[in-house]
């Protein structure tokens, strides 16, 4: 009796792995139909990969009989489990830490910098960009005497600067009678928030900063923000992030996470 109720729970728990596995599977491969391909959703798709193998019995026992026959593969499997292992654990805590900082909420009267990402070439915000937007002009409703950094310079293939493309967006929806201040020389996260820094300093704005970007790069610009000095008060705008292209984002934030920790950390 307790060697049927052990077999099911097994089942279930198996199941339930492959389905996950499953689903996350297609949510990592239909960003690639799209030419949209990075480290998130590869090591994304390998991840539900061998959970599959793991949890599909006649799969993990037919690996397993094909690596014992010699000691060196018997060896990578170990090794390749044991990786996968760690890597969905570290993943699990990234990702608890990711949604911590993604809800933290701004200090009043602090200084929102609004971190901008890919404009099209047809000059219109991106689809991540324009949530980015309204998640800026929801703060402004809610706070509309606090001042607003618009950061972010012209990548390959953008006709205007981000931070230009962000500002003709709020100015046309919202008006211009908000402390909007435009920067547009920064190539990346790091510099977002040093050159955003330099125009607090300018202009003699409050120093705490209202981060507003996606939820899932949150915890990483906390850490850069952290690595520059100016942490102190931070909170977290989040938009809205599609959820197509949340896992394969999140997923190369763990990645990217040691790498700006370790590899690459803010001067």
């Amino acid at each position: 009796m307790k060697r049927n109720i052990k077999r099911t729970i097994s089942f279930i728990i198996r199941a339930l792995v492959i389905a996950a596995a499953m689903v996350f599977l297609a949510l990592f491969l239909m960003p690639m139909t799209s030419n949209m391909i990075n480290y998130g959703n590869i090591a994304g798709t390998l991840l539900c990969a061998w959970a599959i193998c793991v949890a599909f019995k006649p799969l993990h026992r037919g690996i397993k009989r094909l690596t014992n026959r010699f000691a060196l593969t018997r060896f990578l499997r170990r090794f390749v489990n044991a990786c996968f292992i760690v890597f969905a654990v570290y993943g699990a805590v990234v990702t608890t830490a990711m949604v911590i900082a993604a809800v933290q909420p701004p200090a009043e009267g602090a200084t929102a910098v609004v971190l901008g990402t890919q404009v099209n070439p047809s000059g219109k915000p991106s689809a991540m960009l324009r949530r980015r937007i309204d998640a800026a002009e929801d703060f402004l409703e809610k706070n509309p005497e606090a001042p607003m950094i618009l950061s972010g310079g012209m990548g390959s293939g953008e006709l205007i600067s981000e931070a230009e493309c962000m500002y003709d967006a709020i100015t046309l929806e919202k008006g211009d009678g908000y402390r909007l201040y435009k920067e547009d020389r920064s190539s990346d996260t790091v510099e977002n928030l040093t050159f955003s820094k330099e125009i607090i300093d300018e202009n003699g704005l409050d120093p705490r900063l209202a981060v507003v970007s996606d939820g899932f790069h949150q915890l990483r610009a906390r850490i850069i923000a952290h690595q520059l000095g100016i942490d102190e008060g931070m909170g977290a705008v989040s938009a809205n992030t599609s959820w197509l292209y949340l896992p394969t984002f999140a997923v190369r934030e763990w990645i990217a996470i040691p790498y700006q920790l370790f590899v690459d950390p803010a001067a």
